[in-house]
């Protein structure tokens, strides 16, 4: 790297390495400071006896002074001052202790005694290497250091010629001229790591500057997703529950076939509604739980929800497993299920699909497979990427291309594998692999297998009637807290039909406290979440402490923003999701009455 590409790209590069030396520089300075005031303290039992005192007390004494200069000027360094002028102090307080140095030969070195002669030679070697040490950073300073010390040689070499051990004084300059090399080249040297430290840095700075942004952009979707489908699902939970309360039997043939399709169009939305709740949930840092599970309920549930929609496609829907019962998260397992089994049945036109259990290791293992469309060898690397479609099966089918995603997701967080393998024209099989552990009732070998039909409903609806035909609900009394009026008007509509006592609470704190003398009872109280300076905790609350009665209570929402998913399970507040059929409502609110 040339010194013109570092000051392209570091316009003030020369000026950072000048700081980075003289940092450094001052650094080792100030630390060899002590070695400083103690080398020429043992020159004392050395030469004192063998020097005229005159000279070596004058020697001395210079000595001490050019010290005390030296510590006085290092620490007067100002590295946010002009760098030029601290190069010239701090260059000048090294070459000051380096000249009286080599003023010693001279006074140290009798042209009668060569013991003294290598002696002194020993020492200005030490010397020019511990220079070495801490000044080859700057080849200048180095030699404002080292030149003072090894000139005086120079001059008493060529005076005292016929005197000196000429293998060792030529040994001696060679060591300078080699010095000085060295020196150099690391000086360059260390410009360069230095320009890769700055580089690493500003490398490292942009990552941590890229991860903000990705970290800022990940919740700006989440709460853009939330926000967003916050309103569309208020209207979309009008419109599912006015198309539950139409009778197909008033409707003409013609009329009818427009209502499927519509109802067909709704439940796609829903759909996408869902794995948007889906991944808003994966985004509030959710956290897995640990209980014992029952396999053959978990498929019964499966059964439940996808025997019918297999039906309607003409297909096949089998269930392969060991009746057993399971350690982990139900829940997280459930949705791996349910998202694998809706690509399945999605993408699956003839044929059938086969969801197969076994244990290995003891730890569960279970795998979809179907005769679908298959997915193209070259889509394999990316198809767990969010909002991925394939064009292969884009034309042919809707969505938001989550679903793997969400499956992806899920199986990192319990600390599983995914394997995929597919054909195109024949299917795909997925299977994943779980750290859940399976407790065997039956023999391994005991494979059962069920092939799923449509189910009966499960629950008794609200709207039931008794043996002598009068609704069972006219006592029940509901409270509703709705602030979209379509919304509003669309509950009322329906639970009142259903045979309830409807009561539509306000949702501003003074109309809320005068509708309260008007309430006889509650059995029920159905609240969204978002209702403006109070949410609907806050109503529940009130409404609890008002009839002093822990009343059966739920939050249909369609607020789907991590921090307040995490908010609700943290409260262990029954939460249902918009948009959401009306029967399942109304089958929750049976259930919790019941008990």
């Amino acid at each position: 790297m040339t010194t013109e590409n570092l000051t392209s790209e570091f316009p003030n590069f020369e000026q950072l390495v000048a700081q980075e030396k003289l940092a450094y520089m001052q650094n080792y300075a100030k630390s060899s400071t002590f070695a400083t005031i103690l080398a020429p303290l043992l020159c004392i039992p050395l030469y004192l006896e063998t020097t005229s005192n005159q000279l070596f007390n004058a020697w001395f004494i210079a000595m001490a002074l050019v010290v005390l200069v030296r510590i006085f000027l290092i620490r007067a360094l100002d590295l946010s001052g002009e760098l030029k002028k601290n190069f010239l102090i701090l260059n000048f307080a090294l070459g000051i202790v380096t000249f009286v140095w080599g003023i010693g030969w001279f006074i140290f070195v009798p042209t009668s005694d060569p013991v003294n002669y290598l002696i002194y030679q020993i020492i200005c070697l030490t010397i020019l290497f511990v220079g070495m040490v801490g000044y080859c950073v700057s080849w200048k300073s180095f030699f404002s250091f080292v030149l003072p010390l090894k000139t005086p040689e120079l001059i008493f070499i060529v005076l005292h010629h016929d005197f000196i051990i000429w293998p060792i004084a030529i040994g001696s300059m060679v060591a300078f001229y080699l010095a000085l090399k060295m020196v150099f080249l690391f000086s360059k040297s260390w410009e360069k790591s230095f320009s890769l430290r700055l580089k690493n840095d500003a490398l490292i700075d942009q990552l941590v500057t890229e991860k903000n942004a990705s970290i800022a952009a990940n919740l700006a979707k989440s709460e853009f997703i939330a926000t967003a489908s916050h309103d569309l699902r208020q209207p979309m939970q009008s419109i599912n529950i006015f198309v539950d309360m139409i009778e197909l039997k008033n409707l003409q043939d013609y009329e009818k076939s427009i209502f499927s399709r519509m109802r067909s169009s709704i439940a796609v939305l829903n759909k996408m509604f869902n794995t948007l709740l889906d991944i808003s949930k994966l985004d509030s840092n959710f956290s897995t739980s640990e209980s014992t599970f029952s396999l053959v309920q978990l498929i019964q549930e499966l059964t439940n929800t996808y025997a019918h929609l297999c039906h309607e496609k003409g297909l096949s829907l089998e269930f392969e497993y060991t009746d057993c019962w399971i350690k982990g998260d139900p829940q997280l397992t459930s949705q791996i299920l349910r998202n694998l089994l809706s690509n399945a049945v999605q993408y699956t036109e003839t044929g059938g699909i086969v969801v197969s259990f076994r244990s290995d290791t003891n730890l569960l293992q279970f795998c979809v497979k179907d005769t679908g469309c298959g997915i193209p060898r070259e889509d394999m690397p990316v198809i767990f990427k969010e909002f991925y479609r394939s064009e292969h099966s884009r034309s042919q089918h809707d969505g938001l291309g989550l679903g793997l995603s969400i499956v992806n997701r899920i199986v990192k967080k319990i600390g599983g594998e995914c394997a995929v393998s597919s054909t195109v024209d024949k299917g795909s099989t997925f299977e994943i692999r779980t750290p859940f552990s399976v407790f065997d009732k039956t023999s391994p070998n005991d494979i059962r297998h069920i092939h799923a039909t449509i189910p009966r409903t499960a629950g008794k609806p609200l709207s039931s009637q008794t043996s002598d035909g009068v609704s069972s609900n006219q006592e029940l009394h509901l409270g509703i807290i709705e602030n979209d009026p379509s919304l509003q008007t669309a509950y009322a509509q329906y639970f009142s039909k259903a045979g309830m006592t409807v009561h539509i609470i306000p949702h501003t704190e003074s109309a809320f406290l005068d509708c309260l003398a008007e309430i006889p009872k509650l059995n029920f109280i159905l609240s969204d979440f978002r209702l403006g300076e109070k949410n609907g905790i806050y109503f529940i609350q009130k409404l609890r402490e008002e009839f002093n009665d822990d009343i059966p209570a739920c939050i249909v929402t369609a607020d789907t923003s991590p921090k307040h998913i995490k908010l609700f399970d943290q409260l262990n507040i029954h939460v249902l999701y918009k948009p959401i059929d009306i029967k399942l409502i109304e089958e929750f609110m049976a259930q919790n009455l019941a008990a």
